[in-house]
């Protein structure tokens, strides 16, 4: 059974802190996860980023890093046992684990706070969120798109019995704020996902370029074989998307990744170049015994060549049209139960 709604026939208050629906009877992974994307002026060619997550896993014991999480779950879901975690490319070095804390996780109608050392924040009101880390970091995100891709949008799949997902995304925001007093500017990802099935491990990357173009892929995996192959291109009026998909990864701590992809008469192609990395090792025991981990890496991006072709019609959009751009890929490897 799936349940999908249009994007932009929900607000984000509608459905980011409801949780009180979501199943929780074991094994099941919840999280709220943002990417900030803001200017850099040392060097423009490396935009700043931080992303920051508030997650709880419903299992007696999990390693992340350096970092024991015990999860003690209750009725109550008003808190949750849960951790934050950050990291953040300050546009010169990588603060790896920048965050990384087990603690209350307190959920209200429009809000989520953390107590934690480093006190973290995140509130909705109507269109604008606010994230808060510490004094030093405030974030402003606006949902101001008119297309329904730079809408937010939900996603419900049910496998089997009570198994499978959800899904909460915007796909870009306008982003405000300060950091150390400091205003910042630029644009963010959100989502807020909840999945109560193995995950199998992926390849992910979300793209925003200056002239208002947005580009996402996906694509699962296992045992080298795809599960799922998908490319989103909005070029800033008209969304196009891409099934027949190629991925390939090049290089090992900084990598570059070649995508592309068809639909009838449409083709595109484009070429990331990652400039950092931060990476999370999840380990644990399954029964007690069976050990399995997951590492999940995370690549500060841009977009260093892209050309998308509609052969019937012979438009073309290249890189120069849609300017600069910035973004993060995701590449993890493993399996986590």
């Amino acid at each position: 059974m799936t349940q999908t709604t249009k994007p932009g026939s929900i607000s984000l208050e509608q459905k980011v802190f409801d949780i009180k629906n979501e199943t929780m009877s074991g094994g099941e992974w919840w999280w709220w996860f943002w990417l900030f994307f803001f200017n850099n002026p040392k060097n423009p060619e490396k935009p700043r980023q931080l992303m920051i997550l508030w997650s709880i896993k419903n299992v007696k014991e999990v390693y992340c890093n350096y970092l024991k999480i015990k999860s003690v779950l209750t009725s109550d879901r008003s808190v949750l046992d849960g951790v934050v975690a950050a990291w953040y490319f300050d546009g010169e070095k990588m603060h790896h684990n920048f965050v990384l804390e087990q603690c209350n996780l307190n959920i209200s109608e429009n809000e989520l706070t953390s107590e934690s050392e480093i006190p973290t924040s995140f509130s909705i009101n109507k269109k604008e969120c606010k994230v808060n880390i510490g004094s030093d970091f405030k974030f402003i995100a606006k949902s101001e798109g008119d297309h329904p891709y730079t809408m937010p949008s939900y996603n419900n799949h049910i496998y089997f019995a009570n198994k499978g997902f959800s899904i909460v995304k915007v796909n870009h925001l306008n982003l405000s704020g300060e950091i150390e007093g400091k205003p910042i500017a630029g644009s963010a990802y959100f989502q807020r996902v909840f999945v109560n099935t193995p995950s199998p491990p992926w390849y992910w990357g979300i793209y925003h370029f200056e002239n208002g173009g947005i580009l996402s892929y996906y694509n699962p995996y296992l045992l080298g074989k795809s599960l799922n192959k998908d490319i989103t291109f909005f070029d800033g009026k008209r969304l196009h998307t891409f099934g027949n998909m190629k991925m390939k990864r090049t290089g090992k701590d900084m990598p570059t990744f070649t995508v592309r992809g068809e639909n009838g008469h449409k083709k595109i192609s484009f070429t990331i170049d990652s400039y950092s990395q931060s990476s999370w090792t999840f380990k644990r025991k399954v029964l007690g015994l069976i050990p399995n981990k997951l590492v999940y890496n995370e690549y500060p991006t841009v977009v260093s060549d892209f050309n998308f072709e509609n052969t019937e019609t012979g438009e073309k959009i290249s890189l120069e049209d849609l300017g600069k751009s910035v973004g993060n890929a995701e590449h993890t490897t493993g399996f986590l139960l």
